[in-house]
């Protein structure tokens, strides 16, 4: 279907054309698409344009209720003649709502008369997804530059979170205790949603926030409620857009990251598996990156003994799961601080 976008108005093709003539026989015309891997044929008349259309499940349908020998029996008696199509320019969207009024699952791309593609309902889907993720992508990264830009130290720290977060996630998604939640697209979403960790701390007043020192009881109560923050703001965007799953876990690590297992952390004083699995991987993750880096109240630990301290909160500030898996892959984690640290120098 050309190769526009649906930015510019158009659809992508992204499917070939296979197409028979209307003579062959059922199983010729299975043999085909068998051999090219597709699910649907354009059948074409004498001048190359197009005739009909038919499918795997059309030819399995016409067999099974008439009776007939496939080897004798013309493809044409079997193929839809009234067919849909659409022009090389239609947009995604709009193929989609063709294939949904006629519930088809396969539409022919024509150019006067001529088939040049053809669109499944598998390929609009896909692309329907990744222009959700694209969409949810934009909102991430907008959302966590605001965050950013209340605190000079945030970019890099939101760049290093983000790799540790993942490595140990990729870790522990080979551990029994977390196959089940632990997939390919959990980790994605965490790498996507992690930056969100700190939005709340956009409500935080800069005496606060930017003060050049170690807060007192009250300034630390107030920069606690960051977490509650983050996670009403969030709230607020799910209950618009309850399907959102990167949102809900946004709103997980943003509310949770500060919990302890033990039940003695905040805003809410959980504890074990009530703390979200997203939280609890990311809670090492920041916490590490916040000890071996320089803060404004405090010197750089090195990296022996921000491990050190993790293992020491082993089963009472961290789950003792996660801590083991963070200890099988510290190589990783000193790889991501040094090469960030050189990419920022070289910058």
């Amino acid at each position: 279907m050309g190769s526009q976008d649906e930015s510019s108005g158009g659809a992508k093709k992204s499917s070939r054309v296979v197409s028979v003539d209307s003579q062959v026989t059922v199983v010729q015309a299975s043999e085909t698409m068998r051999e090219a891997r597709v699910g649907c044929l354009v059948i074409t008349d004498n001048e190359g344009k197009l005739a009909g259309i038919v499918s795997e499940r059309d030819i399995v349908r016409c067999v099974v209720a008439r009776g007939i020998d496939p080897s004798t029996l013309a493809i044409a008696e079997v193929m839809t003649a009234d067919v849909a199509c659409c022009a090389p320019d239609t947009s995604m969207t709009q193929a989609r709502n063709i294939m949904s009024d006629r519930n088809i699952r396969h539409l022919p791309v024509v150019a006067d008369g001529f088939p040049v593609g053809m669109v499944s309902s598998r390929e609009v889907m896909s692309y329907q997804n990744a222009m959700t993720r694209g969409t949810r992508d934009i909102t991430v990264f907008a959302m966590a530059k605001l965050a950013e830009s209340r605190d000079s130290d945030t970019g890099l720290h939101l760049e290093r979170v983000v790799k540790y977060a993942t490595a140990l996630a990729e870790e522990l998604a080979g551990q029994s205790r977390f196959t089940d939640q632990l997939d390919d697209e959990f980790i994605r979403l965490l790498a996507t949603t992690c930056p969100l960790h700190d939005i709340g701390k956009v409500a935080i007043p800069d005496h606060v926030l930017l003060k050049p020192g170690r807060l007192s009881d009250r300034e630390f109560d107030i920069m606690k409620t960051h977490s509650l923050r983050g996670a009403e703001t969030l709230d607020l965007a799910l209950e618009r857009y309850p399907e959102a799953g990167f949102l809900r876990m946004a709103r997980d690590i943003a509310c949770s990251h500060h919990e302890r297992v033990d039940g003695d952390g905040y805003p809410f004083g959980i504890g074990g598996d009530e703390i979200p699995l997203a939280a609890r991987i990311f809670s090492i993750a920041d916490v590490y990156d916040a000890l071996v880096t320089k803060r404004v109240y405090k010197g750089a630990f090195t990296h022996d003994v921000a491990t050190n301290i993790i293992m020491e909160g082993k089963g009472t500030q961290f789950d003792a799961d996660v801590v083991d898996g963070f200890t099988r892959c510290i190589d990783a984690f000193v790889e991501i601080q040094e090469s960030t640290e050189r990419a920022h120098a070289a910058a």
